[in-house]
């Protein structure tokens, strides 16, 4: 569909009409060339600030999501539940990195979608369905941790139904993902800045395309995304958390022999505890304003502002990078791994004496 706009005035129109349409992948009051909004938003130094602060995660989340995988996957030592659980976040924050980060920083530069009508689906798909998987995994260690503290002597969730709760959770995130990717649509955009100029330029945006009452439904979506992506896993994972600490600070544990025992097997639990409540502190303190953004903005309590959209989304997905630094500052076996495997790199790539 094309539409030829000569003036801002046209651009205004539209966007009274499709004013809610800043989403996690577009915001149409950019293109109004009108605003001082744009005027900020695509300043050369806000563009340059941009480039360096998403090409930061992006490298940063590849590597360090990218050694946690090689890490569980080469050293057998790491095949336990929470290892598994573990590397599905990390292979969670892939999705997002190499699937909707980089399209959301080159949609910025261009102010045009630049990707195509299937890329529009995918990147929207890619965004909630990682951080959807990333909620539900959370949840399923919180509760794997509360029943191998709380209930010691009962046999430990296997491997292999380990295996098969990442399977539901992919396939649950599938699903709560689906209505935001398939209600995605592109408009093209032709204008020129005077009524008789000769050449003009071509805009291409990705936007959400709900069906009537397209106002509700996106409302409503929106909400239910919302309890379902964060509130209802953070309120399940802070119960078993609290119920955790209680069991590790307070009591013994069964099965200790000696004080050196018991002391060595809580400092452990300890600062496992500690690690896995601090990623799931960092998710929820990283996604929290992005989502409250996106909830104020379905239902037209707020306005479209380009540089909150950025920084809030640029906020959210730096959530990707933290999760490696916290297992190798808190998690003992998994920095032995990474020291182990580094020795061997090392010890191959030696020369060897004639």
């Amino acid at each position: 569909m094309d539409f030829i706009n000569n003036s801002s005035g046209y651009f205004s129109q539209i966007y009274v009409i499709l004013n809610h349409s800043t989403f996690w992948n577009f915001s149409l009051h950019e293109y109004d060339t009108g605003a001082k909004d744009e005027t900020e938003s695509e300043s050369p130094t806000m563009k340059a600030l941009l480039i360096v602060a998403y090409s930061v995660i992006i490298v940063i989340s590849l590597f360090g999501n990218s050694v946690v995988c090689h890490v569980v996957i080469k050293n057998k030592r790491m095949h336990s539940v929470t290892s598994l659980f573990i590397m599905n976040l990390a292979i969670a924050d892939l999705m997002i990195t190499l699937l909707n980060t980089p399209f959301t920083l080159v949609r910025f530069v261009h102010s045009t979608w630049v990707f195509g009508r299937a890329m529009c689906h995918i990147s929207r798909f890619a965004q909630y369905c990682s951080v959807h998987v990333s909620a539900l995994t959370l949840g399923a260690i919180a509760v794997d941790r509360h029943q191998l503290i709380m209930h010691p002597m009962k046999q430990r969730m296997s491997r292999e139904k380990g295996l098969v709760w990442i399977a539901v959770i992919w396939v649950m995130a599938s699903i709560f993902s689906l209505p935001h990717a398939i209600y995605q649509t592109l408009l093209r955009f032709e204008y020129g800045m005077t009524p008789n100029a000769k050449l003009s330029e071509v805009r291409v945006i990705c936007f959400p395309s709900f069906p009537a009452p397209s106002d509700l439904f996106w409302k409503y979506l929106d909400l239910a995304t919302f309890v379902l992506l964060y509130v209802l896993p953070l309120s399940i994972i802070s119960v078993a958390y609290v119920i955790i600490a209680k069991k590790v600070w307070v009591h013994n544990t069964i099965g200790d022999v000696t004080l050196a025992q018991s002391v060595a097997h809580r400092r452990r639990k300890r600062m496992t505890v500690k690690m896995l409540v601090l990623v799931v502190a960092v998710f929820a303190v990283c996604w929290f304003p992005l989502n409250c953004y996106v909830v104020l903005l379905s239902s037209k309590v707020i306005q479209a502002n380009n540089v909150i959209y950025f920084s809030f989304h640029w906020f959210a997905t730096s959530s990707t990078c933290y999760n490696p630094f916290i297992y190798c500052w808190l998690n003992h076996s998994f920095r032995a791994e990474l020291k182990a495997l580094r020795f061997k790199s090392r010890s191959k790539t030696a020369p060897r004496p004639c």
